[in-house]
């Protein structure tokens, strides 16, 4: 059991640096399209590789699932990295991953609205909770609100197509292994991706090293890893505690954010950020 809770440990963190490299590779001159695709290249070869090593079994979907796959793929994972990583062009570290954990009262919400959950007190809190850390993290309540809008949307668009992927992935795709799930579901993104706009940039000459090293940084260290961590661990745990310890990437995402690209976080933002960590805690903690 301790060995699930390192897993769920490292793998947070690691999904938590993930901004930083975002960022860099947005300063030399990379696009969010340009960076998914070879970060997504990456990714597909080093997961399916994994599940050949591991137990081809794996692979192994139905028609109907196949084509489940391709809407995960192409209409949530597509959509949730491309918002979110443009959010980062307008947005510090810190804020964007702040955004994206708002995904979890978007599910709230949705249960309420649509299948007709129970509003009690409890729900009423943190729906508030999280709402009023993101007023504070934004500092709107105190008329200092100096952040781009359009990052701003663009980071609660990448929540709420992260909230549909977790839906779509608990009612449609249940059955299925998770490496399964996350390996085909990206190779549709990248396809996707590739259809938009093919990645004539990397035959370029004057691409940076520095770009691939980043992007090879981002596929392999805070996706591939922490993805392999978080399957471990839930295996070890179960999926409640880990979505639990996945918080963790609020605070290393502030604290990283601050020392390596010097973004400034407030206390009031820090006061914001532990009031959606809080909130999200009592969501998980119901279900």
């Amino acid at each position: 059991m301790k060995k699930g809770y390192i897993y769920s440990i490292i793998s947070a963190i690691l999904f938590g640096t993930a901004g930083i490299f975002v960022k860099l590779s947005l300063k030399i001159g990379l696009d969010s399209i340009s960076l998914l695709t070879v970060q997504y290249i990456i990714a597909v070869f080093l997961m399916f590789t994994t599940a050949f090593i591991t137990g081809k079994q794996k692979l192994n979907i139905t028609k109907i699932q196949l084509i489940r796959l391709s809407i995960l793929g192409v209409v949530g994972n597509t959509f949730m990295t491309i918002f979110y990583y443009k959010a980062f062009e307008y947005l510090p570290v810190a804020m964007v991953t702040m955004l994206l954990f708002t995904y979890p009262i978007m599910v709230l919400i949705y249960s309420i609205v649509f299948q007709k959950q129970t509003l009690d007190k409890r729900r009423i809190l943190v729906i508030f909770m999280a709402f009023l850390g993101c007023l504070l993290t934004l500092n709107i309540l105190l008329g200092n609100f100096k952040y781009s809008i359009k990052g701003v949307i663009f980071g609660l668009l990448s929540a709420l197509f992260y909230a549909f992927m977790n839906l779509y992935t608990e009612k449609k795709l249940f059955e299925l292994d998770s490496l399964s799930i996350n390996a085909y579901s990206t190779l549709f993104s990248l396809i996707s991706l590739l259809i938009y706009r093919w990645p004539t940039f990397l035959f370029k000459e004057n691409i940076q090293i520095n770009a691939f090293i980043y992007v090879a940084i981002l596929a392999i260290v805070c996706e591939v890893i922490p993805l392999t961590l978080l399957y471990g661990s839930i295996k070890y745990i179960g999926a409640l505690k880990v979505s639990i310890i996945s918080n963790l990437e609020i605070p290393t995402a502030m604290v990283v954010s601050s020392f390596i690209l010097k973004e400034q976080v407030t206390f009031t933002q820090v006061i914001g950020a532990l009031l959606i960590v809080y909130a999200i805690y009592l969501i998980r903690k119901e279900d």
